[in-house]
């Protein structure tokens, strides 16, 4: 005999295994019934029942129809009524019934459900249209399929259209005006999401994306980074029966300097009631220019000091993304699925930056130019692993989930600086040839278990699950300069490094929701231990900082009217650095515009409160929110300015900040033909720094959007006007605005929908560009980014298979995996 100890994780995954089964509850009355379509008199499957008890229409418990239409549920006696939903079928409620006493069953018999008159449905086709944006009272979903505008871009093109959302000219997303925000794939930790400190959704195209779920305020369940909250970027899967494809291509003009665009994508299926099998490959080519200046007026000891920069250059980004994966209903309570996304991607950008510095006068003292050539190479792989098992009577379900996301990066760069005197003819002084190579490498490891259980006799909802994340990553960067007398290469050793970074956290969460009438309570609480441990391999230094934390969360909903709830939620959250934050080495490609991290930051705590309002009408919709964000030791950007002119970008903790703002979002349908959704975001922010070289700021940040869409030629071709606003955002040391564009697009449906062809034009006005100001003591700059963003595409897509969707993907109303 021998005693094997078990770990903590084994103990609490038997602990989810085991608990829900064990909590079964036995009930007097069996309530039964079968549910018809109206027309072809043929059983519906996956149709929702769901009980409600009278006086106050409380709900008890819901179930889904068999293959047989037939459906089955347990309650106690007392008066009930039904009521039953599927997609593109009209909502049916039974008359109210009571159940008494010593009764056993109670069969409602055959119930028909009709399809709207005003839907056609020709053979086995159905056809539906959601709105561009879905607001509720905790969550915003942003439907990529219903935007014309965004055929043929990326990620980031559609992350620029949500309300309160901006993507910096880095690639850095900001969320109510905040940068803080954790951004998901599938729900899950990606190296192209953000993984090693950098966002890469630049290379997801739009087209692949089914939808993109922000969520503001979210509750303990999820992790809790991110000052401002989550985007879960959902990628399309299939959900039509047998075999179907679709093929598509867009093709764009840019300026008369080039500015070329090809876009081409392929998806096939293949799903039956047991087994749904998917693939998509995209291919995509982007040529575009990138173009920047910057003007620093610093006031030294000696005199004024003044460099302007201009650069101008090429960008090319072109890349190939593919998609496959497979779910297997084991039964019909399990279910195993897998999934393996990955991108190959190239970004050349090429530039020719001219530097001036000059004296108080404006008179050039020293003039030189820089020629660069950046050529990035990038590879991402995903594998997710999952398993789902419902438990019966539609009580909850178990989740097992295993993602593996592997990244790398190769950064080249080649410089070349030629100086010349301040009349511009040819210096004596002899070139600076430089060479530099950086690779990067990203490893993500999650594993989570999930387990949802209700509790109907108690109208409670519980959640519980645990979660481990790893990443790990390596920065190995290398540069050369050329030694003109011996006409060879010599190593920089100041500038080379090598650097990693390994993260783990391991948490832990438990939420409880409970209905009392026209109320909905939820509080739950997450445990996570973590550690965030910088390497300074080429120095041997290794840091280790461990930390312990609770995350609470609370949320109350009140029912004022059926479709209209007030809430009240409250969240405490976290900002970790990133491994480039943490990562000290100091970044040589631009001189004068140096970057480095800081080994030494500690996380950011941030209280998060919002009070928000939902409204439902017929022809409109009303979605706003107060809130309210206390962020302690904020991790904020920051520009050191030096005696001879440089300037480096690094990384601080201050004191604190808070903002309070408001945001509202208005969707009209005033006819079935024209849809349009408004939405602002604006907020005060306070910045405290206790630190006299960054004085104390605040200031007002705001964005409008407006996205409208008109329907004719019998609703089959459609035209859609998109604009974006974002007003100058207030920061540590100044101000930053991104300009954001007016677009136009029109489709046309073909062949009952299976063709269709499109045009568009982005940014119409050529506006769209960045602008940052920072101003300190001593010290004020102007920065300018513009880009390649006024185009126009014009596209083509044919759709072939079955083309039937299946009752429970109807019912899900969901074709993508990884739903928050």
């Amino acid at each position: 005999m021998f005693q094997r100890k078990c770990s903590p994780f084994s103990v609490f995954l038997l602990f989810l295994l085991g608990f829900g089964p064990s909590l079964s509850a036995q009930n007097t009355v069996s309530v039964t019934g079968k549910v018809l379509s109206y027309d072809q008199n043929s059983a519906l499957e996956y149709v929702s029942v769901k009980l409600y008890k009278l006086p106050d229409s409380t709900f008890q418990k819901g179930v889904f129809t068999n293959t047989d239409g037939r459906f089955s549920l347990n309650t106690n006696p007392g008066k009930y009524y039904l009521q039953l939903s599927l997609a593109f079928y009209e909502n049916q409620t039974t008359e109210a019934f009571e159940l008494k006493p010593g009764q056993t069953n109670f069969h409602q018999g055959t119930l028909r459900m009709r399809q709207p008159k005003t839907q056609e449905v020709k053979d086995v086709v159905v056809r539906g249209q959601k709105d561009v944006m879905e607001a509720g009272i905790d969550k915003k979903i942003y439907n990529v399929a219903e935007d014309l505008n965004v055929n043929g871009g990326t990620a980031n093109d559609i992350l620029n259209r949500l309300p309160s959302v901006e993507v910096d000219q880095d690639g850095g997303v900001l969320l109510r005006g905040q940068g803080s925000v954790t951004i998901l794939i599938d729900g899950r930790p990606s190296s192209m999401s953000g993984g090693n400190g950098k966002t890469l959704l630049d290379a997801l195209p739009a087209n692949s994306i089914e939808r993109v779920e922000v969520v503001t305020n979210p509750s303990a369940k999820y992790d809790p980074d991110g000052t401002s909250g989550i985007i879960n970027i959902v990628l399309k899967k299939n959900k039509l029966l047998g075999f179907n494809g679709m093929v598509s291509t867009n093709l764009a003009s840019g300026d008369l300097k080039g500015g070329n665009v090809g876009e081409g994508s392929l998806s096939l299926s293949y799903r039956n009631g047991n087994i749904n099998v998917f693939g998509t490959y995209n291919a995509r080519y982007l040529e575009g220019y990138r173009n920047n200046y910057n003007d620093i007026r610093q006031e030294l000891n000696s005199g004024v000091f003044i460099l302007d920069q201009n650069r101008t250059g090429t960008d090319l980004d072109a890349g190939q993304t593919f998609r496959m994966g497979t779910d297997i209903n084991l039964n019909p309570r399990n279910t195993i699925g897998f999934v393996a996304t990955g991108s190959l991607t190239r970004r050349d950008r090429t530039g020719d930056l001219i530097n001036a510095q000059l004296n108080e006068s404006g008179v050039i003292t020293n003039l030189w130019s820089r020629s660069s050539f950046d050529p990035t190479d990038r590879q991402n792989l995903d594998l997710n692993l999952n398993y789902k098992h419902d438990f019966k009577e539609d009580r909850g379900n178990f989740i097992l989930d295993v993602n593996q996301s592997l990244g790398s990066e190769d950064i080249k760069g080649f410089y070349v600086n030629t100086y010349y005197n301040p009349d511009s003819t040819i210096s004596s002084l002899p070139v600076l040839d430089q060479r530099l190579i950086n690779t990067d490498k990203n490893n993500i490891t999650t594993a989570q278990a999930d387990l949802t259980y209700l509790f109907p006799k108690l109208g409670l909802r519980t959640e519980a699950g645990l979660k481990a994340i790893l990443r790990d990553q390596l920065v190995d960067t290398y540069s050369e300069t050329l030694d003109n007398s011996l006409n060879t290469y010599l190593e920089d050793t100041l500038a080379n490094f090598l650097y990693g970074y390994k993260e783990q956290i391991y948490s832990l969460y438990g939420v409880a929701g409970k209905q009392i009438k026209r109320f909905k309570m939820q509080a739950g609480l997450r445990v996570e231990k973590a550690y965030q441990i910088p390497n300074l391999i080429s120095d041997s230094i290794r840091i280790v900082n461990d930390y312990f934390n609770f995350f609470p969360s609370a949320h109350l909903r009140y029912e004022l009217k059926p479709k209209s709830e007030l809430s009240l939620s409250y969240s405490r959250r976290i900002k970790r650095a990133s491994a480039n934050e943490l990562n000290p080495f100091t970044n040589y490609s631009d001189p004068f515009n140096l970057q480095r991290g800081n080994p030494y930051l500690s996380p950011e705590y941030i209280h998060s409160f919002d009070l928000a309002y939902s409204l439902e009408k017929k022809k409109m919709t009303v979605s706003s929110a107060l809130f309210f964000r206390q962020s302690n030791g904020v991790i904020s950007r920051f520009k050191e300015f030096y005696p001879d002119n440089t300037s480096a970008v690094s990384y601080m903790n201050i004191a604190q900040t808070k903002a309070l703002g408001g945001e509202l979002i208005l969707m009209f349908k005033p006819s079935p033909s024209l849809r349009s959704t408004l939405s602002y975001n604006g907020n005060y922010t306070w910045y405290k720094t206790n630190m006299a070289e960054f004085p104390d700021r605040q200031g007002f940040n705001h964005n409008v959007k407006w996205n409208t869409s008109y329907e004719f030629w019998k609703k089959t071709a459609t035209l859609q006007l998109s604009v974006n606003y974002n007003g100058p955002r207030v920061t540590v040391q100044g101000i930053a605005q991104r300009r954001g564009p007016i677009d136009l697009a029109f489709e046309k449906k073909l062949a009952n929908g299976n063709w269709s062809l499109g045009a568009r034009v982005t940014d119409i006005f050529d506006r769209q560009g960045f602008y940052f100001e920072v101003d300190r003591p001593g010290v004020y700059q102007t920065g300018e980014f513009k880009w390649l963003t006024r185009r126009v595409y014009v596209s083509a897509s044919y759709k072939f298979g079955k083309l039937e969707i299946s009752n429970k993907a109807k019912q899900s109303g969901s074709d993508g995996g990884g739903e928050l």
